[in-house]
């Protein structure tokens, strides 16, 4: 068997890039997996192998932010072998979308290669639960740290509102609304069980907030409202998801005996100011 020599020696290269004189190669995926073929052929009279390939790119920075001078890459191939080696790329995972030309070198060979960056949303929000035990007031306040992970910027309007469900499960509003009906038939059953099922959705719950467009990677505190609906009943447990993009906050509301509308029904009525 011939010797293994490393492509990275000084001297002439056997192992190089193959193909046409026209040839481009092209990157695409998320900023921090471009993923890529290389063709290579091995020219020379021994095993060749190389660990990793000279990148020119001006207009692209590494996870680091720097710029990329070389990139990991492993092949090894035999005497006249050709191969194409998939490979990848990974970037500042804040590149924002786009078509990015630059060009690899190996051996005695440079070849022009173009990358395409695709759009990545990835909100982080921290935290990713809130209880709120709900008396008189019908708002309260509660602070996030939210951070842009992607690569394209993401706005937020300054309301939003998101349904409210007591907790009770499908079966037991099953339960309660059979027993609740007049059994006199399957469709006044049905009736009974549809009506329970659907007193669990108790109106929506209303969420404020400043208006922000959150640049990729920028990550600040914000202050949410959250406005609960009139007609919440004491003693329950309310809950309800915040779908943020790709996060969702999960909402559980667990409210006091005198929950912030009756109490405050019962306050005029006595004739408070």
């Amino acid at each position: 068997m011939g010797t293994e020599h490393d492509a990275l020696q000084e001297g002439p290269q056997a192992l190089s890039i193959a193909g046409p004189s026209d040839i481009r190669l092209r990157f695409s995926g998320p900023p921090r997996n471009l993923t890529g073929c290389i063709p290579l052929i091995n020219t020379g009279p021994n095993r060749e192998r190389v660990r990793r390939i000279s990148v020119q790119a001006e207009s692209l920075l590494g996870p680091a932010q720097m710029p990329i001078g070389e990139m990991p890459f492993f092949a090894r191939l035999d005497q006249g072998q050709q191969a194409s080696i998939q490979t990848s790329i990974s970037l500042d995972p804040h590149t924002p979308p786009g078509a990015y030309d630059f060009s690899i070198t190996l051996g005695n060979r440079t070849v022009p290669a173009t990358a395409h960056v695709t759009e990545v949303v990835d909100l982080h929000v921290d935290p990713t639960s809130v209880t709120i035990l709900a008396g008189a007031s019908s708002s309260y306040k509660r602070t996030f740290v939210v951070e842009n992970a992607g690569n394209v910027p993401l706005p937020g309007g300054a309301e939003c509102e998101t349904p409210l469900f007591e907790s009770a499960d499908l079966v037991s509003a099953l339960i309660v609304g059979l027993h609740k009906s007049d059994r006199a038939s399957v469709e006044s059953m049905t009736r009974a069980f549809l009506t329970e099922w659907a007193e669990l959705q108790v109106g929506t719950i209303v969420i404020k907030r400043k208006p922000i467009i959150l640049r990729p990677g920028q990550k600040i505190p914000i202050e949410l409202e959250f406005v609960l609906p009139a007609n919440l009943r004491p003693l329950r447990h309310y809950t309800a998801g915040l779908y943020l993009y790709n996060s969702i906050v999960s909402l559980d509301i667990y409210t006091t005996a005198k929950s912030g509308l009756e109490q405050e029904v019962e306050h005029i009525v006595q004739g408070g100011n």
